[in-house]
Parts: C-alpha cells; structure tokens; sequence
C-alpha cells in the first residue's frame, strides 16, 4: 500500500512539474503582446513635416493607421497615437523615425529605422508611412 502511495505521489508530482502554466492562461485579462523585429508600423501624420521648417531633434505626431495584429491578437488598434522625431542630416536631408506609441493608455517607448527625406521633400499632413520596428516590443493586453 505504502509503494502504491508513493507511485501516486510521484505521478502526481511529475504531472504537475510537466505542465505548462502560462500567466496568460491562468489570467486571459492579463499577459502581454510581443511585436518581434521588423513589424510594420503605418501611422498618418497629424502635422506636416520638411527639410526647411524642421530643427535638429524636431518632434511629430501622427496615428497608427492599420491595427498592428500579432498572430491574430490586435496590439496596437487603429487610431492609436504616436510619436517620432526628426533629425536633420545636413541642411539638405533628414530622417524621421518612430520613438513612441501610445496603447490603453499607456505609452510604449520604440525603436523604429529611419525614413530618409530631402530638402525638396514635402510630408503633408495625413501623409502614410511605414516604419519598421528595430527592437521587438512587449505591449501589456
């Protein structure tokens, strides 16, 4: 009798250490989001943006156009804010890159590659584009 409990004992246990327990599965409120590098980003920017008016460290709004999904799951919805700046190269070209998105709430620093631009380049409000994430990203669902 005494082996018999034992052997319960030590299948129980090995069922119980073979398992697989997530945080998200035992709270399906909680748990988070991992965006890996390289998702896209599309935004439309609130603010129009070129070479001329724009300082070294200059910053821009815009909104995330497309809901960003991850296997199914929405990350980052659509119409969700986010931010970036502008940086001048020379006096004739820049770059902007995405530094920020803002989630429920809460605010998500981000490192995006840059897009380049020229003197001659005008971005018109509402202009689209696509920003890549360099480092992956964990949103909180």
């Amino acid at each position: 009798m005494n082996f018999v409990r034992r052997s319960c004992y030590a299948v129980f246990m090995a069922a119980l250490v073979l398992t697989p327990v997530s945080v998200e599965a035992a709270n399906p409120r909680g748990g988070k989001v991992t965006l890996p590098v390289m998702t896209s980003i599309t935004v439309k920017l609130d603010e129009a943006v070129n070479a001329k008016l724009i300082a070294n460290g200059t910053g821009f709004t815009a909104s995330i156009k497309e809901p960003v999904q991850v296997d199914g799951v929405t990350a980052i919805p659509a119409n969700s804010s986010a931010g970036g700046l502008v940086s001048k190269e020379s006096a004739t070209s820049g770059e902007l890159q995405l530094n920020s998105v803002f989630v429920n709430g809460k605010m998500y620093r981000i490192t995006t590659s840059p897009i380049p631009f020229n003197q001659k380049t005008s971005l018109r409000a509402g202009s689209t584009m696509t920003f890549y994430l360099v480092l992956s990203l964990n949103i909180a669902r």
